[in-house]
């Protein structure tokens, strides 16, 4: 009996060390908020993965652009020095064209057709079958809310935004939209923008309005237009190193715990964008300004007659178009 326990406390003991010396951690980059909707999401999905996997697969989560912007971290994570990573489209937009029609102003009109999109086997297969060839592997999308205007000034009409400085993502797609809007692209790194709002050096911004309470911007931009010109998709994206790395067992954890994630990321967001709001209207003072979009959806239809003359976006513009029952003027 007692040689029996040692041989079972031995082999105990050496389940365990092989179990450690299998697990390994991986780095996931973002640069939000802990505590903003998407960084609840990539913690959610690091603690069923851990769960998922008894421990194997392991991420530690770097936030806040520690380890740089999404631009910055992205190439890292094409050289397969970082795992994984939170990649917008606009920033996906410079390496694969066909993000670019994700990005375009009103092409999602409705949460509803966000959804049935994003969904769709086609549009996914457009968005991710490029990228093996960038030396990276897309597992899925997080949805952020529709992102509109927020200004330290009253707007009133498109009018009022004519020559307003607005900060922006270097992006060709939404450069080109506020150029369109008649107010002046200001590209500026999240990270400046607080300061840059205090100091006038920008008279607001387009994104997400939960910032104005989750980023505090509320404390010096009171002026909220509920535009939602575009909503931009945050991918998380893994180098083909982290995939390869993985056994067939704890891949298919990763993919099918994102996959749940991803699907709930819409309501999710649609529901923290109008509570952050919210909040910024009861403790910051914001006040919400109703805007008429139809002069701003006017002015970007360009955009549309310009994409469909472009080889890399013309295919998935007018996929979209069917599954949303659009016609492209």
């Amino acid at each position: 009996m007692k040689i029996s326990r040692k041989i079972l406390g031995l082999a105990c003991v050496l389940a365990a060390m092989a179990t450690n010396a299998e697990a390994k951690t991986y780095k996931l980059a973002h640069n939000v908020q802990p505590d903003s909707t998407a960084g609840h999401m990539l913690s959610e999905f690091v603690e069923r993965v851990e769960e998922g996997t008894d421990g194997r697969v392991k991420i530690k989560i770097f936030a806040n652009g520690v380890l740089g912007d999404q631009l910055d971290y992205f190439s890292q994570i094409q050289k397969g020095v970082i795992d994984l990573g939170l990649v917008n489209s606009a920033a996906l937009e410079n390496v694969i064209p066909a993000y670019g029609v994700v990005n375009l102003p009103y092409i999602f009109r409705t949460s509803e057709e966000y959804g049935a999109v994003m969904a769709d086997p086609g549009v996914r297969a457009a968005l991710f079958d490029e990228a093996g060839k960038h030396n990276f592997v897309p597992l899925g999308f997080l949805s952020s809310g529709f992102r509109s205007i927020y200004t330290t000034s009253p707007v009133a009409n498109i009018d009022d935004l004519h020559g307003k400085k607005l900060r922006t993502m270097s992006s060709e797609t939404y450069i080109e939209m506020l150029d369109r809007f008649g107010a002046v692209p200001t590209p500026l790194s999240f990270g400046e923008l607080y300061s840059g709002l205090q100091q006038g050096v920008v008279d607001g911004a387009e994104g997400g309005l939960a910032g104005l309470w989750s980023a505090k911007f509320g404390e010096v931009a009171k002026y909220a237009l509920e535009t939602d010109q575009t909503r931009l998709t945050d991918f998380v994206v893994a180098s083909q190193k982290f995939q390869d790395s993985l056994s067939p067992e704890d891949l298919e954890v990763v993919n099918s715990v994102f996959a749940d994630i991803s699907a709930r990321s819409i309501e999710i967001a649609d529901r923290s964008e109008a509570e952050d709001l919210q909040k910024a209207v009861d403790q910051l003072g914001v006040e919400v300004i109703q805007i008429d979009k139809e002069p701003l959806m006017k002015s970007v239809e360009p955009m549309y007659t310009e994409a469909a003359k472009d080889p890399g976006k013309a295919a998935l513009l007018e996929a979209i178009f069917a599954i949303e029952g659009r016609q492209l003027d």
